[in-house]
């Protein structure tokens, strides 16, 4: 807390809002300090009165130079320095001057500082939902490149037909760009520290995730395909296998990929509806598929028996239940450590 109150009036209204006050630092005691010196103040005092702008301003340089991402919140015209340096500022929409609204980054609406933490959470579950949107998004298109660049490699034929590639298309945009979004926040948002703002959205962590997904729903899908070729049933049922597989395993790795640390039975397995929904579509289009001969036509492919739906059911399950198998188990050991 900074403010431009006595030393006294700042520690009684630290205390009233639960902020450590033990030490202050007033204004004069600021401009005796070094940068230096100041580093190290900032790390261990919370409360700073008799505040002039340019005080306001040099924290907001202490923090950054402690690796900090810094917010400020102001609401006068002595606030706009320590605004405008912040990573954020944020602005009293009801009491705020216009300059500070104008050095701000954000506007609080309704002066509730209750609002910035329910942006921050909000902020967080965007932010999560955002990277496993695209993790899953990336690792269906790693497992469609593989499946291709194999047939290519080997003199094989490809294991799907141009129209399927369109329909693959459709429903796997459809759940990285609406299942993934209505993804409720995990339980340990409120709970985990901020992440480090110079980290990489594509981390090594979440390029190893999109390449262990991908290719366990490629292997899935090739291993469905080759053994359909292995009995002898033919291209076109070949073709259904391969397909049928990959819209089964393309749900499966939608519903592992709903967090990357806590198993599905503590997110609750139904707790996303539009992913439900989502999923309850795939599944119709597949009894579409199984029911109606013309369909199957239509999508190059033999039409599918209870035999066919099973082994591809088999192949998806195995190649990409054991992700979240491992993620149950680490879950355990973490939580009983």
């Amino acid at each position: 807390m900074v403010t431009g109150e006595h030393p006294k009036t700042a520690q009684f209204i630290a205390r009233q809002a639960g902020i450590d006050s033990k030490r202050v630092v007033a204004g004069m005691e600021l401009d005796s300090l070094s940068d230096e010196e100041l580093k190290k103040v900032v790390s261990e005092v919370s409360v700073f009165a008799r505040a002039a702008p340019e005080h306001k301003y040099r924290l907001v340089k202490a923090l950054h130079a402690n690796g900090e991402v810094v917010a400020v919140t102001g609401d006068g015209v002595n606030d706009t320095l320590a605004l405008k340096g912040a990573d954020i500022g944020v602005a009293m929409g009801i009491k705020g001057t216009d300059a500070a609204k104008e050095a701000s980054d954000a506007v609080l609406a309704d002066d509730n500082f209750v609002t910035i933490g329910r942006a921050v959470f909000e902020g967080r579950k965007i932010f999560d939902n955002l990277r496993k949107g695209v993790k899953y998004y990336l690792s269906v298109k790693a497992a469609l490149i593989l499946a291709f660049v194999l047939p290519v490699v080997a003199g094989l034929p490809f294991p799907f037909a141009p129209i399927q590639i369109i329909v693959l298309e459709l429903f796997m945009d459809l759940a990285a760009s609406a299942g993934f979004v209505a993804e409720p926040p995990e339980k340990n948002i409120f709970f985990r520290p901020p992440r480090d703002a110079k980290k990489s959205f594509l981390d090594s962590g979440m390029l190893f995730g999109i390449a262990v997904s991908g290719v366990s729903l490629f292997a899935a899908v090739m291993g469905a395909y080759f053994y359909a070729n292995w009995q002898g049933f033919g291209e076109p049922s070949a073709r259904s296998y391969a397909f049928l597989t990959w819209m089964i395993g393309h749900i499966f790795l939608a519903y592992v990929s709903r967090s990357e640390k806590e198993p599905l039975y503590k997110l609750g397995i139904l707790s996303n509806r539009l992913m439900n929904l989502w999923a309850l579509a795939v599944a119709a289009f597949i009894a579409l598929i199984y029911a109606v001969p013309a369909v199957a036509a239509g999508l190059k492919m033999a039409q599918p028996d209870p035999a066919t739906i099973g082994v591809a059911l088999a192949f998806a399950f195995v190649a990409i239940a054991w992700q979240e198998a491992v993620k149950t188990v680490s879950y355990l050991l973490k939580r009983n450590s």
